[in-house]
């Protein structure tokens, strides 16, 4: 304001200078200078709120990366099977193969596998082709019976061995059918599902109950059986040769007979898990460090750093950092007994408030409470909606709520929104003062020159007098 008020007062020196000197007035310059006198203080104060707003904009995009980059850290964490971290040893991969799961335990078995699971398979005798007529071009049944069971009918609308193939297979009665050309005829080959509880019978007969001559199946290339196996010297029998309930969390896929025993190895390698947690620690700090920057009250000298205090007393940030932080200081939603935070995991504040990962307690809790830290984290669930009620565990929870605050229609979003409006408004508040300031200008140029017209009629009437004057004067 001091500045405006020294510029007007020179203006008005010049303006009285020039007008005592009975000179020519430079209007153009007079009009410029108040103008300015005017505009200056105006524009300033706008320009600073156009300044302000487009560094709230740059720090809710760069509070909005930051989420992002700790909201992926966590999503190597929601799921159980983000901890799958048992590493298998196997001395006959070839013969069965072994997969751990979240909830496998560690440890040493002896796997002998005596005999594999096996579907009965059954076919017919050879026919001319694949559009032989079985039954006159009639239609006509089979009749199905599972381990003695009752009967079941598969109607068969196509009496070629092609058609019945296709009706076989379109039952959805635990059979499937192929067309086999052996060279010198085609066959029907059926097989049932593995185990000796589904053996059947298969019998053709026409819509009236009547045997069909020269269709049957009688000819079985294998017969069903269970597979049988031991583990640590006890007898398993299963009816299929993919197990998946002899030991929790582990599947066995058997594929052949052992030679002797097989010797499973099942350890636990936290060191793929520990990189998700220290990846966990290094985008929590990332967003702690952006975040005390934007949160800053004093403006960086910089002039390329758009962060520093951009955010300075705003609530958003400061409810958001406070949320975050919540997610890995407060107890678990799904806690176990010894294990309930990611606390007793190794992962704590310290004084300044960056996240540290104690490896020690971290290496503890994954040897003796593994199934624990797999629940606080992941709530013991896998591929969660982002809308699920149910809990999350630590990672999961805090995935489903920075998730809600980056999104289109999340919150940091629609402040954005806000401050672009008000960005709009104040570059509309700036075109308005220009618009006005040129009609000043305007204004001011009229006048001026009008006052510049008035002083020159009276310059030349003051020396028009003084020439009569001197003429008197001489000839007195």
């Amino acid at each position: 304001m001091a500045t405006s008020s020294t510029s007007s007062a020179t203006t008005k020196t010049n303006i009285l200078t020039t007008l005592g000197a009975g000179s020519g007035i430079d209007t153009k310059a007079l009009a410029e200078s108040l103008v300015e006198a005017e505009r200056a203080p105006k524009k300033e104060r706008i320009d600073a709120k156009i300044a302000k707003t487009e560094a709230r904009i740059s720090g809710y995009g760069t509070l909005r990366f930051a989420l992002s980059e700790l909201k992926t850290a966590f999503a190597a964490l929601n799921d159980a099977r983000d901890f799958q971290s048992l590493q298998v040893a196997n001395t006959q991969p070839s013969a069965v193969s072994v997969t751990a799961g979240s909830a496998a335990m560690a440890g040493s078995l002896n796997l002998q596998v005596t005999q594999l699971a096996a579907a009965r398979q059954v076919t017919t005798g050879g026919f001319t082709s694949r559009s032989t007529s079985l039954n006159g071009g009639s239609a006509f049944e089979l009749s199905l019976s599972v381990n003695g069971g009752t009967a079941k009918t598969i109607p068969v609308a196509t009496d070629t061995p092609e058609g019945m193939a296709n009706a076989i297979n379109a039952a959805g009665l635990g059979l499937s059918a192929q067309v086999v050309n052996t060279g010198s005829s085609v066959q029907v080959v059926v097989t049932g599902q593995q185990g000796v509880a589904n053996t059947y019978t298969l019998a053709a007969r026409t819509t009236g109950g009547a045997a069909i001559a020269g269709l049957d199946f009688n000819t079985q290339l294998q017969a069903a059986a269970d597979a049988k196996f031991s583990l640590n010297g006890i007898d398993i029998v299963r009816s299929n040769n993919t197990v998946t309930d002899v030991l929790d969390g582990v599947t066995l896929e058997l594929n052949t007979v052992t030679t002797g025993a097989a010797r499973i190895d099942l350890r636990r390698d936290a060191s793929a898990l520990k990189k998700n947690f220290q990846a966990l620690v290094t985008a929590y700090n990332t967003f702690e460090e952006a975040a005390k920057a934007m949160a800053s009250r004093t403006k960086s000298d910089d002039e390329d750093d758009t962060i520093t205090g951009s955010l300075s007393g705003d609530s958003l940030l400061q409810s958001i950092r406070s949320q975050v932080r919540g997610y890995v200081t407060g107890n678990s939603s799904s806690p176990g007994t010894t294990v309930i935070a990611a606390r007793n995991v190794g992962l704590t504040l310290d004084r300044d408030g960056k996240m540290v990962l104690d490896e020690k307690r971290f290496n503890e809790a994954v040897a003796s409470n593994f199934s624990e830290v797999v629940k606080v984290f992941t709530g013991n669930a896998n591929d969660q909606s982002l809308y699920s009620p149910a809990p999350g565990g630590v990672a999961g929870d805090a995935f489903k709520g920075i998730d809600q605050m980056i999104r289109a229609t999340g919150t940091i979003a629609a402040q954005t929104e806000m401050a672009n409006e008000q960005l709009k408004k104040y570059k509309e508040d700036l075109t308005k003062l220009e618009t006005r300031m040129t009609a000043v200008m305007e204004r001011y140029t009229r006048q001026f020159t009008a006052m510049d017209s008035l002083v020159g009629e009276a310059t030349a009437t003051r020396n028009r007098l003084k020439s009569t004057f001197d003429a008197w004067t001489k000839s007195s």
